[in-house]
């Protein structure tokens, strides 16, 4: 597509020479007399030419699929629900740490959003766009405008949905109208979402931006954690748990939730004209690719994409310097290797893996208490953070080349990384561990912990190699029908693994509830999950030697 805009000499006068339908090959010729309307009537020929383009059949799909898919997750998340009991502590401890715990979700969406605009976002214009519109004599804000309300829209209609099914979950167990859980759970859903977008806004027009984004991303986080551990409602945010569990507490704390939301959003559509072309650009190019990523399931790609996006790159000098030429490397050279990649993290990874630990300890102490459901953000915390731990076996698959110049095993090389990597998760693990026994006050969570570390962390790293390490080779008996489940296996394993790694809280949890002893049931629990975690690892291990050697021709007699 062939597009101008040029201010004509008479006046405000605005034309549109040439936009080319390439469905019909045709020129058409548009001169309008404002910028708003040529700018209207530009983009309604750009979406009748994307839809003639398009298909409807994988359109419809696409949306039957992510239909289903919700469906199906809503209606098990009903039946557990239903199945579960919450008696008068559980109830009690919902009103006195929920809106804390809601407050952090909040803080961390507004951190995000704010890096997130650090780094360009939170728009992401196309080519055409860019070069066409927002180089014209148009304000920029006029051209922005549009899909700054796209995004606010679909941003607050997507969390609404999912507060309002999270609030008509919340009805079954907990005291208080259906009608107002479900209206308390889409109000926040929305203002969570226009908050994170609002402050997105703010720091992509601010001309300090990174400042602004470094502050807001570790302060009000670290402010909700504080409020979490002390019991205090000091936090900005605090209004947004209030919100979230208002038929439990009518308190008028909830309005500031709205209040925050409304400003950040308004602060930022006021700083729209001037956000930073190259930095939109940017994000634009990095983003079409991180689709791509994601619809191959490339974990390693999108983790480098995601870095990229981020202006994330290792430090030039190391945080400790580590000499050459001892006999130590001489013996363990990879794990040495290992540990210079490490020093080279640059301050926000190591504060990016840090707070993964701590979400996860306080996560853990919740499930100490009862919530089982918090299991999966411990799975959750847990996966990212090991993904971020084997970086050094990423960087070995990055370059396979170098590996066969030496005369070694490729296969034992990878296992030397996932053992360096799976010691570097138990410190991530025992963070998280000391984290929720502090929170919950209770010496026997720590012991699990300890229990649980190494087996946990190991298989927390053996999902996260299976997540990078792609096996594109053949399989050993090609079966298009098999295609589909190998497919969902491989997306599906690594954060069930993962998650796995935690189960022997749950079960330290019910001993302890028994009367029981705990230290044999969370034993026998976590040699099960060492178990999977070594069979797992041995699978990487020889994965490519036991399919090269089944895929060779057998030679004749």
């Amino acid at each position: 597509m062939r597009s101008g805009l040029r201010r004509s000499r008479s006046g405000p006068h605005i034309e549109m020479p040439t936009v080319v339908d390439a469905q019909n090959d045709q020129e058409v010729t548009v001169a309008m007399t404002d910028a708003g309307s040529a700018l209207r009537r530009f983009r309604a020929i750009r979406r009748t030419t994307t839809r003639r383009q398009a298909d409807p059949f994988d359109r419809f799909y696409r949306v039957y699929v992510t239909g289903l898919i919700a469906m199906f997750g809503f209606y098990t998340s009903l039946g557990l629900v239903d199945e579960a009991t919450v008696d008068r502590a559980g109830i009690e401890w919902v009103q006195d740490r929920g809106p804390l715990w809601f407050s952090l979700v909040a803080a961390l969406a507004i951190a995000a959003g704010a890096r997130s605009g650090a780094n360009g976002g939170p728009l992401t214009i196309d080519d055409v766009e860019l070069h066409h519109v927002l180089l014209s004599p148009i304000d920029r804000a006029t051209v922005l405008a549009h899909p700054t309300r796209r995004l606010l829209g679909g941003a607050t209609g997507v969390s609404a949905v999912i507060g309002a099914a999270c609030g008509e979950l919340a009805s079954r167990q907990l005291p208080g109208d259906q009608t107002s859980w479900i209206l308390a759970g889409c109000l926040t859903g929305a203002a969570m979402a226009v908050a994170s977008v609002g402050s997105a806004l703010v720091a992509s027009g601010s001309n300090r931006r990174h400042r602004v984004a470094a502050t807001v991303a570790f302060l009000i986080p670290v402010w909700a954690v504080v409020d979490l551990v002390t019991g205090t409602t000091t936090a900005p945010t605090s209004g947004f748990g209030t919100l979230a569990l208002w038929p439990l507490d009518q308190s008028p704390l909830a309005a500031s939730a709205l209040v925050i939301a409304a400003c950040l959003t308004l602060w930022g559509w006021s700083r729209m004209a001037t956000v930073s072309l190259e930095r939109v650009h940017h994000r634009s190019q990095l983003a079409r690719q991180i689709r791509f990523a994601m619809a191959q399931q490339d974990i390693r790609s999108l983790l480098l994409l995601r870095r990229q996006l981020g202006f994330e790159t290792p430090r030039q000098r190391p945080w400790a310097t580590i000499p050459f030429g001892t006999r130590l490397e001489n013996r363990f050279p990879v794990a040495l290797r290992d540990i210079r990649s490490y020093l080279r993290w640059p301050a926000r990874r190591i504060a990016r893996v840090g707070a993964l630990s701590v979400v996860a300890g306080l996560a853990l102490s919740a499930t100490w208490h009862g919530t089982t459901a918090l299991i999966v953000v411990v799975g959750s915390a847990l996966y990212v953070a090991a993904i971020e731990v084997v970086e050094p076996l990423g960087q070995e698959l990055d370059h396979p080349g170098m590996v066969e110049l030496i005369p070694v095993i490729p296969g034992a090389v990878n296992l030397a990384h996932v053992a360096s990597a799976a010691a570097a998760m138990t410190i991530l693990w025992l963070l998280a561990g000391g984290v929720a026994a502090v929170a919950a006050l209770d010496w026997h969570l720590a012991l699990a912990a300890g229990i649980a570390a190494i087996p946990a962390s190991a298989a927390a790293v053996a999902a996260a190699a299976l997540s990078i390490k792609r096996f594109d080779s053949p399989a050993v008996v090609p079966n298009p029908e098999v295609e589909g489940p190998r497919l969902l296996i491989r997306l599906l394993w690594p954060p069930a693994l993962t998650l796995a790694g935690a189960l022997p809280i749950l079960i330290a949890r019910e001993a302890r509830t028994e009367g029981s002893s705990m230290g044999p049931s969370t034993l026998n629990g976590s040699l099960i999950v060492a178990l999977v975690a070594a069979l797992t690892i041995i699978w990487i291990r020889f994965r490519d030697e036991i399919t090269a050697a089944a895929t060779q021709p057998q030679g004749g007699r």
